[in-house]
């Protein structure tokens, strides 16, 4: 059977029938705890923006850079693979695309054993991955000097990036490597006078809460649902993030915090999507207008079209690393029997369920 036809699941309905009704429990009492919260209140005088509907600023050139990665679970072990690539957009139309070489970790075949676990070897492929990102937005940043450079992402660093979970020679490798290139765009984009700012799709964070802006501990975005309509953003001006160790636990992402000092605010493009966090580096343009050119920018799905293009081209889906897996498998085998060699395939065969 070929890796590419569809996978039959005969879950047992009885199992089905049983995950459906604690489901439906379960989201009963979110429904209950959802409608039993206050009216949300926002502290310390800060004031929810609101978008114009005319452009007051449109760069010519905008490059938004995005990263990748995924995992090979073989029988032999877990082979990480971390891509980045950067789409330069001049008056609306892609002009080009930069593409960063591909990272596999283990980098040597020999050491394929060294991670027993997934959680393992994701420990050092996120780090890895963000690297890759930052290297790539500072030498296309240099190389084409645009009037905003947009990071899928995360500009402001997260604690889980710091995590150690083997504490390998790699993943400290992988950690400066990180630390490294967020430095370094830092420094390009103020000494090129380059606009830049993270796009965070999925902002699991509680900023507000931990700042004493909202009184509510529950998810920045969640909350501000409640209070935010489409062309609004918060705070206003947008809030400095302080390196602090209620905010950051890993004493190497607070270092990083206190150098870069970024800034974030969120921004909601429909009702049909939360808000998303809008992190903020060096600026020579007004943040509003930075917003501004974002929101105007949206797509139906209610993200900002160079972002989605983005995200698009780097995506490694399940299913097209299944297919690479399968070429690459013929590959191996043609090789070994071309060299006389009886082909040993169970060592780079898939582990079951991947």
């Amino acid at each position: 059977m070929s890796l590419r036809d569809e996978e039959v699941i005969t879950t047992s309905p009885i199992l089905i029938s049983k995950l459906r009704d604690k489901l439906i429990k379960y989201f009963d009492i979110l429904a209950v705890t959802t409608l039993s919260k206050s009216e949300p209140k926002l502290g310390k005088g800060l004031k929810v923006g609101k978008i114009k509907d005319e452009a007051s600023w449109l760069p010519k050139d905008v490059v938004v850079v995005d990263g990748g990665s995924s995992v090979i679970s073989l029988n032999m072990g877990y082979i990480g693979i971390c891509a980045a690539i950067a789409i330069h957009i001049s008056k609306d139309m892609v002009i080009s695309r930069y593409i960063a070489e591909p990272l596999i970790i283990p980098s040597d075949p020999k050491d394929i054993t060294m991670y027993e676990t997934l959680d393992q070897i994701t420990g050092v492929i996120d780090k890895v991955r963000e690297a890759l990102v930052f290297e790539l937005a500072s030498d296309v940043a240099k190389h084409t000097k645009p009037d905003l450079l947009i990071i899928d992402g995360p500009l402001i660093p997260y604690s889980a990036l710091a995590k150690k979970v083997v504490s390998s020679r790699d993943e400290f490798e992988a950690l400066r490597r990180y630390r490294d290139a967020v430095l370094r765009l830092l420094k390009v984009s103020s000494g090129e006078g380059i606009n830049v700012v993270g796009f965070v799709k999925r902002p699991r964070s509680m900023f507000l809460y931990r700042l004493g802006i909202s009184d509510e501990a529950t998810y920045d975005h969640v909350y501000l649902s409640r209070i935010m309509g489409p062309g609004e953003f918060f705070p206003n001006p947008p809030s400095h993030l302080p390196a602090s160790e209620a905010l950051f636990h890993e004493r190497e992402i607070l270092e990083l915090v206190s150098k870069i000092n970024p800034r974030f605010t969120f921004l909601r493009f429909t009702y049909q999507t939360p808000p998303y966090r809008v992190d903020l580096g060096y600026l020579s343009e007004d943040y509003y207008n930075v917003l501004s050119y974002l929101y105007l920018v949206r797509t139906r799905e209610g993200i900002p079209y160079p972002v989605m293009k983005a995200d698009e081209e780097t995506k490694l889906s399940r299913k097209l690393m299944r297919e690479l897996y399968e070429d690459v498998l013929h590959h191996y085998i043609s090789k070994l029997v071309l060299r006389g060699v009886k082909p040993d395939i169970i060592p780079v065969l898939p582990e079951y369920g991947w």
